[in-house]
């Protein structure tokens, strides 16, 4: 069952809200992207490389708007996130560093995908599902806190939207488990996963 109009106006009301407690709460620093880039070689390109496979499972970093990095650093200082890496380098990080990290990689691109093309199945469920709403007119993501979907990997999305629909993460301010995802098959997220990965 999706969410109505007012639901999502709700849901996006909601993430305004929350970027803008976010922006006041983290003194509106300015980030400095080449102390970003230095701290993103130290402690996350191991983890998150662009070009290396063996962590496919995790996200890119690469284009994520700078409300969205904090909004998720955030998650996991506070454990609502519970990666135990995630949670232990977020607890060390200082304010500073996150706004150096999220500028950096705002300023990026997603490296262009090999992994997938899109279909007219995915896209379908872009539209039904209708993602633009929260994620922004080119899934490019918000300055509300809404994540980049577009060129993100395929396996990590696939995930998270499975952990979604099952109610062990949350999708926004929805309800978990999120009822937008409750009847989405696996074949139908791995077509919608694949499909986000073929944009940019």
């Amino acid at each position: 069952m999706l969410c109505s109009i007012t639901d999502r106006s709700r849901h996006a009301a909601a993430a305004a809200a929350l970027s803008g407690c976010l922006l006041v709460a983290h003194g509106a620093m300015a980030g400095d992207a080449a102390s970003g880039a230095r701290l993103a070689a130290a402690r996350c390109v191991s983890c998150h490389s662009s070009t290396e496979t063996i962590h496919s499972t995790l996200p890119l970093l690469e284009g994520q708007p700078k409300a969205a990095f904090i909004a998720q650093w955030r998650a996991f200082r506070e454990h609502k996130r519970t990666a135990p890496v995630m949670v232990s380098l977020a607890q060390e990080l200082s304010e500073q560093d996150v706004d150096d990290l999220a500028e950096h990689y705002a300023a990026l691109l997603p490296p262009r995908t090999t992994e997938s093309s899109g279909s007219d199945a995915g896209r379908a469920l872009v539209d039904r599902l209708r993602c633009a709403d929260c994620h922004g007119p080119a899934l490019q993501g918000t300055n509300a806190g809404a994540a980049r979907l577009g060129g993100q990997r395929a396996r990590y999305t696939a995930w998270s939207l499975q952990l979604m629909r099952g109610g062990r993460r949350s999708h926004g301010t929805a309800a978990k488990p999120d009822p937008l995802l409750a009847d989405l098959s696996n074949a139908e997220i791995e077509s919608l996963a694949a499909h986000l990965a073929s944009l940019r």
